[in-house]
């Protein structure tokens, strides 16, 4: 295979998971959103900053110029599905400054369907500003509740309004793409990495570090190198309570997607899952999620730094904290190590610069108008 092997004549990607699977191409939707394939670049100095080798980064942030990071490989398939069953709206949820609810308001959009986000309270921070006025600028239907109860009970009324007045519900994607479907699109980012190994794009990785907040993309990749029988750990750093982020969870949504897969083509591997195989790692988190820690903020700054690439203190900041403990403390010597970059690195500025927060439900105005967090750069 070669990096190019999945691009048509008309420069049409192909998803790399359907060129291995034929059999699994018109019964799992798909739709192609994204600059593919993401390149593999070498961290030269963040390796000069710790005084180690082999450091690299998969640049999942440049993922698209609408809105890059890791979301968009779940979209592919999700909104796909929801096109596919002839819905008009998506429905999804996320705390206020949610890269996820973004996202799906971006490509739902571009695909013509409207996106309804439902968001819990976060602390304060910059990126929520930017994300909310984003989806504003979309014209995306927000609601707002402190606790789930009360945004369970929006979103069947919701539901039940959309029944009365269309006929039919919107398209539910569950916090953060995590579903068979999302851990499915993610598992083509393996199959795509496996081709640039192969093409001499990248070197095989010992080691992937990567936020893990509600499991899908650590499922997802994990998916994909266990299919493909690479000899590849994966280290997720829980980012979001270990309800959400614990080992159970990630082999939760790695068997459904198994059993999918399996269901539309039987010659996919009956493969399992381990904690030899993914190691999630807690200690991270700080006072919970989206409150930015020390390390974190510190692993932005070094990072931006020694890289000139951006980070943010909810996932990637924390993540990055892990990787660079575990290469001060020695244990990543002898190691190939990839860095997952799950952040947007698109700059969305100019297309929300007009935007007024007051535009916004009411109960959203308080990100405008109070201080950010402590630790905020």
């Amino acid at each position: 295979m070669t990096a190019d092997k999945n691009m048509t004549s008309e420069n049409e990607y192909i998803n790399p998971i359907f060129d291995a699977y034929p059999l699994l191409k018109g019964k799992i939707p798909h739709v192609s959103l994204g600059n593919y394939p993401t390149p593999v670049d070498r961290l030269t100095g963040l390796e000069k900053a710790l005084k180690t080798k082999n450091l690299f980064i998969k640049r999942e942030d440049k993922s698209s110029d609408l809105y890059g990071g890791n979301k968009l490989r779940k979209l592919e398939v999700l909104l796909a599905d929801a096109k596919a069953k002839k819905y008009k709206s998506t429905i999804t949820v996320g705390y206020a400054g949610s890269n996820h609810t973004l996202a799906t308001a971006v490509f739902g959009r571009k695909l013509g369907l409207k996106p309804i986000s439902l968001h819990l309270v976060q602390p304060n921070s910059r990126y929520v500003r930017k994300n909310l006025l984003y989806q504003q600028h979309l014209d995306t239907e927000f609601h707002q509740r402190k606790g789930v109860p009360a945004l369970v009970s929006v979103m069947v009324l919701l539901f039940i309004k959309s029944i009365l007045t269309t006929g039919r519900p919107p398209y539910y994607i569950p916090a953060g793409g995590s579903n068979a479907l999302g851990v499915i699109g993610t598992a083509s980012s393996i199959f795509e990495l496996a081709d640039q190994i192969e093409a001499g794009l990248s070197p095989k990785p010992d080691l992937i570090y990567l936020p893990t907040g509600s499991a899908g993309t650590t499922a997802g990749i994990a998916l994909g190198i266990k299919a493909l029988g690479l000899d590849i750990k994966v280290r997720g750093i829980a980012v979001s309570p270990r309800s959400y982020a614990g080992f159970e969870n990630v082999k939760e949504h790695f068997d459904n997607a198994v059993q999918h897969l399996r269901k539309c083509d039987p010659s996919f591997p009956d493969i399992h899952l381990s904690e030899d195989d993914v190691e999630i790692i807690q200690g991270y988190l700080g006072l919970g999620y989206a409150h930015f820690t020390k390390k974190g903020m510190d692993a932005v700054k070094l990072f931006k730094k020694s890289d000139n690439i951006d980070l943010e203190g909810t996932y990637t900041g924390k993540a990055m904290a892990a990787l660079i403990d575990d290469a001060s403390s020695g244990k990543l010597k002898g190691k190939t190590v990839l860095f997952w970059n799950t952040y947007n690195s698109y700059d969305f500025g100019e297309t929300i610069k007009d935007i007024d927060y007051k535009e916004l439900p009411k109960s959203y105005h308080a990100y405008f108008e109070n201080d950010f967090q402590p630790l905020e750069v």
